[in-house]
């Protein structure tokens, strides 16, 4: 037998034709086609089978008992072919199939996975796997379709999706406030209590942009250290101090009224570079379907300006 790979769908479709209407002239009429093309393919089938399939004559054409076992295995052969094509046509049409997220811990519980219901619900073919980490993601080495950043955008290997720009607020509670006062200027930080982060890179420091658009770095100290954001946060809140973090991460304590912005005239950061929120992917696939729907409901649900600064 010769290499089967040489019979193509359409030589099956047409055959299967030919075996269902008894006749090379009515396929070749419906298909737009001579009736000797379709006569030839079959003939160049056969001797890629090594068995005759029909039974030629004058005014029709039969099966032979190889040709009946060959039609119903190309029956099956073109239905699979038609579901799998089917499948990637809808898929194609509507979003489907699953997405791995990885994001860092705070942002992922605070502005992505309240909205993880409302995207299953518009996209019920969808699936989510959600990882959280602050550790370093190699979106081309974990098999991670999104990642969330927060950060310089540097890695020229991936595409990016800015969905904001991060902007740091020094808070404090209203009680806080009311018991040491408001700091006039950066300097007077040193006289009041300063809840600090500790990360991974050590204790975050403080900037502060004076007049000419340099930053400055006060020396700040004050009773309470941590390696978790939502620890300073709920002593802040309590009035032991003061806080300087970004505005997705304090925004909606503001809107409650349980903090309130300190020197808000003076540009704040813990980093001097542009930090941006944004949607990676590897650049080295194309954008499937369903990850873009992940990609625009989000910069949907986000807005601009970003809902945790209005």
């Amino acid at each position: 037998m010769n290499d089967l790979h040489t019979i193509s769908l359409r030589s099956l479709a047409l055959f299967v034709a030919v075996v269902d209407s008894g006749s090379f002239s009515e396929v070749a009429r419906r298909e737009g086609v001579a009736a000797s093309t379709i006569s030839r393919m079959v003939q160049q089938m056969e001797a890629t089978l090594g068995s005759q399939l029909l039974f030629r004559n004058t005014r029709n054409v039969s099966p032979t008992e190889a040709g009946m076992q060959f039609a119903g295995a190309a029956r099956t052969m073109l239905a699979q072919f038609n579901t799998a094509q089917a499948q990637l046509i809808d898929q194609q049409q509507q979003p489907a199939g699953l997405v791995r997220i990885n994001a860092p811990v705070s942002f992922g519980q605070r502005h992505l996975a309240p909205w993880l219901g409302e995207l299953l619900l518009r996209h019920p073919a969808l699936k989510v796997e959600m990882v959280q980490t602050d550790d370093f993601i190699d979106p081309l080495q974990e098999g991670t379709d999104l990642l969330l950043r927060i950060g310089e955008l540097k890695d020229s290997r991936c595409h990016a999706r800015v969905l904001a720009h991060e902007h740091y607020m020094l808070v404090a509670s209203p009680a806080y406030l009311q018991r040491c006062g408001f700091p006039a200027t950066p300097d007077d930080l040193l006289r009041h209590q300063c809840l600090l982060y500790r990360g991974v890179h050590g204790l975050q420091r403080w900037y502060f942009r004076d007049d000419r658009g340099q930053w400055q770095n006060p020396p700040v100290a004050g009773a309470l250290v941590a390696n978790n954001a939502e620890t300073l946060i709920i002593a802040a809140e309590n009035g032991l101090g003061m806080v300087l973090f970004p505005d997705w991460l304090v925004g909606d304590r503001l809107q409650q009224g349980k903090l309130v912005r300190v020197l808000p005239a003076c540009e704040a950061a813990t980093k001097t570079a542009p930090q941006a929120i944004s949607l990676i992917w590897p650049r080295a696939h194309p954008l499937p379907l369903k990850t873009r729907a992940v990609i625009d409901f989000f910069v949907e649900k986000v807005g601009q300006p970003a809902y945790w600064t209005r």
